[in-house]
């Protein structure tokens, strides 16, 4: 059996044990998770192009916040094909259990090495089709997404909150003209779905002309890294954090249950920004020039 294959198991070993500590120790009164709108393939194509206007968000509490935890825990495959495997389910919420350390720890630490193990592996298989293809040879329960990858994280002992939280970070990427021009230009042959290829053929030659009349030899590209549930906690020495939100937060061995802020809806904000020292090139990369 290759690596990966065997760390795949690994992890689909380590999610009961974990799933039966939650059972058997969540405080089910104090136990929160915030429930996200699925993507469907029409709606990423959309987001790929234009980002979200809303997310709405609803809060599940007690029993019904545990059961959807324990859902969490083992989500990694998408098992519509017209769900959306780039835009992966986010589990924001916060578990509190009734338990010591020693309990949970092993449960957790045997589900996320096998988690690190396995994207190790599977990094060492050649490009992104290759990978899909070995991922999916001998496995029909579903298609394999991120959510493979995504850490359990665990707090021992009191704090004072967790303020859970929408983020999101600028992701800049300055290369050559050049450069620019053979990435426009290899984006021929990946014709989004919203599209047929004449249309998205004269949007690349645009594109390409744009470029090349343009007089600077560097243009930047500042993008919107994906936006994500993100949770701050704070110790009771005041030590703060921010963690990605992702999966369920468990909390064991406290005395003192924290203050937890509700992760309100998201609306999109007009953005702030210094275009007008900037001269747009290509909208679709958001690529510009230093005016």
């Amino acid at each position: 059996m290759k690596l990966h294959r065997y760390y795949l198991e690994e992890i689909k070993k380590a999610i009961a044990p974990l799933q039966a500590v939650i059972r058997e120790h969540a405080i089910i009164d104090q136990s929160i998770m915030f429930v996200l709108p699925r993507i469907d393939k029409k709606q990423e194509e959309a987001l790929i192009q234009e980002d979200y206007d809303e997310i709405l968000v609803t809060p599940l509490y007690g029993r019904d916040a545990v059961n959807y935890a324990l859902q969490a825990i083992e989500d990694m495959y998408v098992l519509d094909n017209n769900i959306s495997r780039r835009f992966v389910q986010k589990y924001p919420g916060l578990i509190p259990l009734h338990c010591s350390l020693d309990t949970v720890l092993p449960k957790v630490e045997a589900l996320n090495h096998a988690k690190a193990a396995f994207k190790a592996e599977v990094q060492k298989i050649g490009d992104e089709e290759e990978k899909f293809r070995e991922l999916h040879r001998n496995d029909n329960v579903g298609f394999i997404t991120s959510m493979a990858y995504r850490k359990v994280y665990l707090f021992e002992g009191d704090y004072k909150a967790f303020y859970f939280n929408w983020s999101r970070r600028s992701r800049t990427k300055t290369q050559s003209k050049q450069d620019w021009l053979n990435d426009i230009n290899a984006a021929r042959h990946t014709v989004p779905a919203f599209t047929d290829k004449h249309t998205w053929n004269a949007l690349i030659d645009k594109e390409v002309n744009d470029v090349q009349r343009c007089s600077a030899e560097k243009l930047v590209s500042r993008r919107p890294i994906k936006l994500r549930p993100e949770c701050t906690w704070r110790r009771m020495d005041d030590k703060m954090q921010t963690d990605s939100a992702g999966l369920p937060f468990l909390l064991c061995g406290t005395s003192l249950l924290p203050k937890v802020t509700l992760l309100g809806n998201y609306t999109r904000k007009p953005a702030v920004s210094k275009a007008k020292l900037n001269e747009l090139v290509v909208p679709r990369l958001n690529l510009t020039i230093k005016a």
